[in-house]
């Protein structure tokens, strides 16, 4: 009797713990043109999962650069290794592109590793997003390499964040080398957000040389406003031929969004407005005031109308067809 209740125990905890069934899905690669040595991957699960990005050929094993460049259709079958998970891929390539499927097998201990670290095994709870299961997150994990050998230099740097902020800082290329550079050009204090974002609007320390050597000591907010915006020394150097000197660096930027551009000073130039202010330029094109809305109302008989006055009509949909419309 007590054998069989032993034997009904031991059934019973191996049906409590879940069979975790592989991650499948298909693959597509080519070179990268613009990057030797780097394939483009990808990834496909169904029709809600995609990721595409460029990897070291390096970094999968199995994988020769006589296979991706045969001449015929040349099967293939290796893998990608990596802390969080290990994947497979089979298919085929020729020329320099290949498609096939793939699959991944998690590493469970790897869960335990970065809990060790003292940090949460969560993705999406920072942001309140579905973070699906923790397959999905070994999955990710693992396609972007993000080891406990990468989370402890970002800890050795001071950065002891969320575990999708060392996602976003591996997916975005932050080393100790690039944080230790940024914070030589005066950026101590620098968040690990603020790093990403450096990364994405491409406000890199060259950058920050570049536009130092100029002249301009900017804020990193500045900077990456210069960069989204446009608003360079070359744009600085043509207003202040214009006789626009005198903008500082939040009046550039205010330029390039609203599209005040050398052509339209001189437009409004030639149609008599040759001492606009920057604040009245801003204005004219947020309002829509055009060169052609300024045309159309010196041909309905009203030439030289007041800056503000024509913002106004804009404002109250007086243009030149209500003007004749009114007048009939």
């Amino acid at each position: 009797m007590k054998s069989f209740a032993a034997l009904t125990l031991v059934v019973c905890l191996f049906a409590a713990v879940p069979v975790l069934a592989d991650i499948e899905g298909a693959w597509t690669a080519a070179l990268d043109e613009k990057k030797p040595g780097r394939l483009y991957m990808n990834i496909t699960r169904g029709r809600m999962h995609q990721n595409g990005s460029a990897m070291p050929v390096t970094s999968f094993s199995g994988l020769t650069a006589a296979q991706i460049g045969a001449a015929t259709m040349t099967p293939v079958n290796f893998a990608m290794r990596r802390e969080a998970g290990t994947i497979t891929y089979e298919g085929t390539f020729r020329n320099g592109k290949g498609a096939g499927q793939f699959t991944f097998a998690s590493n469970r201990g790897y869960i335990d590793a970065v809990r060790g670290l003292g940090i949460e095994f969560s993705l999406g709870r920072k942001h309140k997003r579905d973070q699906g299961t923790d397959e999905d997150s070994l999955f990710t994990l693992a396609l972007h390499d993000v080891s406990t050998a990468f989370i402890k230099t970002m800890i050795a740097e001071g950065y002891r964040v969320a575990l999708e902020d060392y996602l976003s800082m591996r997916i975005f290329d932050i080393t100790p080398e690039y944080i230790r550079e940024m914070r030589s050009l005066g950026f101590r204090d620098i968040s690990h957000d603020e790093l990403v974002a450096s990364r994405i609007h491409k406000v890199t320390p060259a950058y920050v040389r570049e536009m130092r050597a100029a002249g301009w000591d900017l804020s990193l907010d500045e900077l990456q406003s210069s960069r989204i915006h446009g608003a360079t020394p070359a744009f600085a150097e043509e207003m202040r031929r214009l006789g626009y000197g005198n903008l500082d660096h939040d009046d550039l930027v205010s330029f390039r969004i609203h599209r005040v551009t050398a052509e339209l000073i001189a437009q409004m130039r030639k149609l008599g407005y040759d001492k606009l202010t920057a604040d009245q330029l801003v204005s004219m094109r947020i309002h829509r005031v055009t060169p052609e809305f300024i045309q159309e109302l010196e041909e309905a008989g009203y030439v030289k109308v007041p800056v503000d006055k024509l913002i106004s009509m804009r404002i109250h949909g007086i243009d030149a067809k209500f003007i004749k419309k009114m007048a009939e």
